[in-house]
């Protein structure tokens, strides 16, 4: 079923010079860390199937490549996401960065640097690492929210195909095949859609996805995560540093042999929500909103989705003013022991 996910959006023209990059150890070991940020680990959630940051970081290049048939920014969306630690933006909890969910990510060209294979492949198709630094230069590829762009459009696609089961793979072809790259209001490049519809489509799916992660169930897993890897650390059972270095199951064995709570979270079903603060271990935060306003084009140029459609801009309100209980628990976690 991933492979089937995958081809959706390889085109046509197949990128052989990817190949090379995918046997190296920096993206081999994104194969050890998921997407989903620790939740494919507690019965919360039934993903489809293991979606990885390497699984993430494939895609990402075969779409970059499908709008843009540009190298560079293929390459360095293949490459976008080696700096990310085990458990991914639940390690931003541990360092308190819960909105802008920045500091966990190691930069890209200091962990290029410690690849000699990697560099070798960059020079072969005429990269410096230094290139690499700022991505905001392959607009296709990252730009900042609420605009569309290909890392942006995975995250939609697959949380609502593999992690919340609300949408089929014919549902994400029609969107995607409906993708072209337009010209936004600042005179750059970006994603949007040829037809109102699909643009609808997708941003009732953007509403899920938006909507699962300000839910108490994703806030109390990153939350009870980051806690449990910051007792661990503490505790001297693993390093920081080694959340850049091991696989993600060897941290997932350390919680199973030191944590006896980490048993009651995997096998958690739902979280109790309430308005009045637990006595026991309980989340209780803001954290940062992820959503998009995607592009339509139009007679005098592409517009918002929200300047199109009022059914539109009713959905990012909601998305915008969604709040769900102040505090969730686990009724079998009292503390993290």
């Amino acid at each position: 079923m991933l492979e089937n996910y995958i081809q959706v959006f390889v085109d046509k023209e197949y990128p052989s010079f990817l190949d090379k990059y995918l046997k190296t150890k920096t993206l081999n070991r994104l194969k050890y860390v998921t997407q989903f940020c620790g939740c494919d680990y507690t019965k919360l959630y039934s993903p489809r199937f293991l979606y990885t940051r390497y699984s993430h970081s494939l895609v990402v290049a075969h779409m970059t490549y499908h709008f843009t048939h540009d190298k560079r920014a293929t390459i360095a969306a293949l490459l976008h996401d080696v700096g990310t630690p085990c458990f991914a933006h639940t390690i931003d909890y541990v360092l308190d960065d819960y909105i802008k969910q920045e500091t966990s990510e190691k930069s890209i060209v200091e962990v290029i640097g410690q690849d000699e294979e990697l560099i070798s492949y960059l020079k072969e198709d005429g990269i410096i690492k230094e290139d690499l630094q700022d991505l905001s230069i392959f607009p296709i590829l990252e730009n900042k929210s609420p605009k569309l762009c290909t890392d942006r459009l995975d995250g939609v696609f697959h949380t609502c195909f593999i992690w919340l089961h609300t949408y089929s793979l014919e549902d994400i072809k029609k969107i995607y095949e409906n993708l072209v790259v337009l010209e936004n209001e600042d005179g750059k490049k970006e994603l949007g859609f040829l037809e109102k519809e699909k643009a609808l489509l997708f941003l009732k799916m953007v509403f899920e996805y938006a909507f699962s992660l300000q839910k108490c169930e994703n806030k109390y897993t990153t939350k009870y995560i980051s806690e449990i890897v910051k007792k661990a650390i503490m505790n001297h059972f693993f390093a920081l540093e080694d959340l850049y270095q091991k696989k993600e199951c060897e941290i997932v064995s350390v919680f199973e042999k030191k944590f006896s709570s980490w048993k009651s979270f995997v096998n958690a079903t739902f979280v109790c929500r309430s308005n009045k603060k637990p006595e026991s271990f309980f989340v209780s935060l803001d954290t940062k909103r992820r959503y998009v306003i995607p592009l339509i084009i139009q007679k005098n140029g592409a517009k918002r989705v929200t300047e199109v459609l009022e059914e539109a801009k009713q959905i990012v309100f909601k998305i915008q003013k969604f709040q769900d209980a102040k505090y969730c628990f686990i009724d079998t976690i009292k503390e993290i022991v």
